[in-house]
């Protein structure tokens, strides 16, 4: 019997070890499918857009720095060929945070940054280099005019950062962008932030800088004080930190974990000495701020041995039998796959939109982001005209980045026309001033009317935070999981400095029906679950398996309140998992 215990055992961690090497086979797969899709004058972005999403979704099936940042630059083209520039610097920011990456690469993710990158020489040849520069495709940056006055703009323009600025330079540009957020920020009242003391103090720091970069680098931070993810410089990015590849960290019930590797499910207590609040701070200059403390400490949890390449950094874990230990490290290392939940069922893969039904007759549907208008919208039409007939359906947009308005998908789950809640935005130089409109969603097509389970995480942000506000008046809705990011302040505008630097700037928000902002405090789940780091690494998925236990429960009439679990009641939490689980 022992033996038969152990070679169960060691059978199934094979069975883990090659399914990790098989992501991993299969991220490098995809991404040379997605390269080869892009080589040459006839392109089939769409095709390539759809496996470099898959290969983004699950970063850690990524075997190496470079090919994860290839992914998201090769994302930011798609968008600039496409002139979705907004969308491509997104991409692009996303690349150049990633640490441990070649010269070559990070470079190629901060030149993202800067400008358009509708040019990548290993995928297109020079002739069509030519041919997009005479029209126009490929653009130098304007140069900015120095001499002018900051003024504001609908769309951004793309400019050069002016270089050796006088202290009188950096003071005026300074001012310009104070004084344009003062006036055009809706949030201040909301966050309770003192700008007035905000712009003394920076004010303090500016005869101290000296240099361009660090002129640069306090204007980041100055834009991060407003904590607000939509909120940010649009042609400046401070340079790349790098990590330890080979110790990716996670944060588990407010906690940091070493999620894979020898150490993988470590407890990380402190940083070159510091406790881990006090690592974060010391994080902050450095990355940029998010519209709720949570969304933050995730990002900051991510980055906690960060630094310049080579460095080395001190690190005090404790094993989950207590032991304690403190490692030496070195930054820039390589990278090692960590485990990532699995839903066990047989899914249909879209670009944005994947879906799936389990033998216990509950439907499953995953939106991985809203980065698309009527490509999304065509998909998850056609996920639930499969799914129509389903007891009960699982929406999973946990980690869903956002993207796009998507209230037409919405409107699926409606029979009659909802309101939804208030849209702020600034109408006045004062910061109380703010026109305030009602929000509603209209029904489309057919109505599901089945119960739905709508997952949702602290990742949740944007326009999936507004999916997750228009769901939550959609009846039989429960939502599940922990609250959302909180980042949903709307509309903005640009602001342009004679230096060239060109600012986004939030000039409204949203907030449900009682009025209570979404920006900041974020989706409430009905029923909150987290996700242990024991879970994690033995590929547990509590949210997923309470949502069928709901699901399930409500096909027989019952209802679960928050708070209550499914044991309260006839249904058994095994009978539930078990099926859910099922193939």
């Amino acid at each position: 019997m022992r033996n038969f215990v152990f070679a169960t055992l060691f059978f199934a961690i094979v069975l883990i070890f090659c399914a990790h090497a098989a992501n991993a086979a299969d991220a490098s797969a995809k991404l040379q499918e997605a390269r080869h899709f892009l080589t040459g004058d006839h392109k089939d972005t769409g095709a390539a857009k759809k496996l470099l999403l898959d290969v983004v979704q699950d970063p850690g099936q990524v075997q190496d720095p470079d090919s994860l940042c290839m992914a998201y630059i090769y994302l930011g083209y798609i968008e600039d060929r496409d002139k979705n520039r907004e969308a491509a610097t997104g991409w692009y920011a996303k690349a150049a945070a990633i640490g441990g990456t070649s010269p070559f690469v990070a470079e190629l993710a901060a030149s993202g940054i800067k400008q358009p990158l509708v040019w990548i020489r290993h995928l297109d040849s020079d002739a069509a280099h030519e041919e997009q520069k005479a029209a126009g495709l490929h653009k130098t940056p304007a140069q900015p005019n120095r001499g002018g006055k900051a003024y504001i703009a609908k769309d951004p323009p793309e400019l050069a950062l002016a270089t050796n600025l006088s202290a009188m330079e950096r003071r005026e540009n300074f001012e310009a962008i104070w004084s344009i957020i003062d006036a055009s920020y809706a949030d201040f009242e909301l966050k309770s932030i003192d700008w007035q003391q905000v712009g003394r103090r920076y004010t303090a720091r500016l005869d101290s800088i000296t240099t361009d970069d660090d002129f640069y680098l306090t204007m980041f931070q100055l834009v991060n004080e407003l904590k607000d993810t939509h909120s940010w410089l649009n042609n400046y990015h401070p340079a790349a930190l790098f990590t330890v590849r080979d110790m990716p960290i996670d944060i588990f019930e407010n906690r940091p974990f070493i999620v894979a590797g020898d150490k993988a499910g470590w407890e990380v207590l402190a940083i070159d000495g510091m406790t881990i609040p006090d690592r974060i701070d010391s994080l902050r200059p450095f990355i940029s701020a998010r519209s709720s403390e949570r969304a933050f400490r995730r990002e900051a949890v991510r980055s906690l041995l960060a630094g310049k390449e080579l460095e080395p950094v001190s690190v005090t874990l404790r094993s989950p039998q207590g032991q304690t230990e403190t490692l030496t490290l070195k930054r820039g290392g390589r990278s090692i796959t960590a485990p990532s939940p699995q839903v066990s069922v047989m899914l249909t893969k879209q670009q944005f939109v994947d879906f799936g039904r389990y033998p216990s007759g509950l439907g499953y549907i995953h939106i991985r982001s809203f980065n698309g208008r009527k490509e999304i919208t065509k998909e998850f039409d056609s996920a639930l005209d499969s799914l129509r007939d389903t007891s009960g359906l699982i929406l999973d947009i946990r980690d869903n980045p956002g993207g796009f308005n998507h209230d037409d998908i919405v409107g699926r789950f409606l029979h009659k026309r909802a309101f939804v809640g208030y849209n702020y935005t600034k109408n006045g130089v004062q910061h109380n001033q703010l026109n305030r409109t009602k929000s509603y969603i209209e029904p489309r097509k057919w109505e599901y009317k089945r119960h739905v389970a709508l997952l949702i995480s602290d990742m949740t942000g944007s326009a999936a935070d507004l999916f997750t506000l228009g769901m939550r008046k959609a009846p039989r809705v429960t939502t599940i999981g922990t609250t959302t990011h909180g980042n949903l302040s709307g509309s903005a505008i640009y602001a342009v400095l004679p230096c060239g630097l060109v600012v986004r700037i939030s000039n409204g928000y949203f907030s449900d029906t009682k009025d209570r902002s979404i920006e900041v405090n974020g989706n409430v789940p009905d029923i909150t679950v987290e996700t242990s780091i024991q879970d994690y690494l033995h590929g547990h998925d509590p949210i997923l398996e309470r949502a069928c236990e709901v699901l399930l429960l409500s096909e027989r009439g019952g209802c679960l309140k928050p708070g209550e679990h499914a044991s309260t009641f006839q249904t058994k939490p095994e009978i539930a998992l078990g099926q859910i689980r099922s193939l």
